[in-house]
C-alpha cells in the first residue's frame, strides 16, 4: 500500500490540475470541427472527468449491473442542462458545483455505497446535470455549429460513463482488486477537497 507521504505530492498535483480554472465552458479547437471538440470537451476537462470516472466507478460497483434507469437519467439531465446553457448565461459557480459533485462521486466510490435503483438515477442526473452545465459554448459561429459541439459532449459523456461502469463490473470479486477502486475513489475525493478549498477561499465574502 502506497504511504501517506507519497500519496500526497499525488494529490496536490491532482489538485493543481483540477483547479476550477480549467474547468470551462467550449472554445474553438485548432484544425477541428464543432463536434469532434463536443466529443473531446469532456475528456479534455480534468473536473468533468473526476465526476464522469468517478460515477461510472461507482455505479459499476453495484452487482449485478443494472444501467437502464440511471444512464437515462443522465442522459436526459445531460440533455438539458445543455439545452440550458443555450439560453440563460451560467454563472462561474457551476465550477464549483462540479467539484462538489466529484467529491461526491469519489466519497461513494471509496465506501462502495450500495444505493436503490432510485437514488442512483437521482446521483446519475445530478452528476449530469452538473458537467452539462460547465460545458456551454463559447463563441460558435452558427447555431449548427453549437447544436454539433453540445451533440458530441452530450456523446461522449454518456458513452464514457456507460463504459467505465461496464468495466468496473467485469472486476473480478477479489479483495485487492475492490480496495483499488476505493482507493481510487478516495484520491478523488481528496482532489476535489483540495481543489474547492482554493476556489472557496478566492471567492469574496460579501
Amino acid at each position: 500500500m502506497i504511504s501517506g507521504r507519497h500519496q500526497t505530492p499525488r494529490l496536490a498535483l491532482a489538485a493543481l490540475l483540477c483547479l476550477p480554472g480549467l474547468s470551462h465552458a467550449h472554445s474553438s479547437v485548432a484544425g477541428m470541427n464543432s463536434f469532434y471538440g463536443g466529443l473531446l470537451h469532456p475528456l479534455l476537462t480534468l473536473p468533468h472527468m473526476l465526476v464522469l470516472m468517478g460515477l461510472g466507478l461507482w455505479l459499476g460497483q453495484h452487482p449485478p449491473l443494472r444501467l437502464k434507469a440511471a444512464m437515462l437519467a443522465f442522459a436526459t439531465g445531460c440533455a438539458a442542462a445543455l439545452l440550458l446553457t443555450t439560453r440563460i448565461a451560467i454563472p462561474p459557480a457551476s465550477q464549483n458545483l462540479v467539484m462538489a459533485v466529484a467529491l461526491g462521486c469519489g466519497i461513494l466510490v471509496a465506501a462502495s455505497a450500495r444505493l436503490p435503483l432510485r437514488l442512483r438515477a437521482a446521483v446519475a442526473a445530478v452528476a449530469a446535470i452538473a458537467v452539462a452545465l460547465d460545458s456551454g459554448v463559447d463563441g460558435a459561429p452558427t447555431v449548427l455549429a453549437t447544436t454539433l459541439t453540445l451533440l458530441g459532449t452530450w456523446i461522449s459523456t454518456t458513452v464514457l460513463v456507460a463504459n467505465v461502469a461496464y468495466y468496473t463490473s467485469l472486476c473480478p470479486p477479489r479483495q485487492w482488486v475492490q480496495i483499488a477502486l476505493r482507493i481510487a475513489g478516495s484520491w478523488m475525493a481528496a482532489a476535489s477537497v483540495l481543489v474547492l478549498a482554493f476556489a472557496l477561499k478566492g471567492m469574496p465574502l460579501g
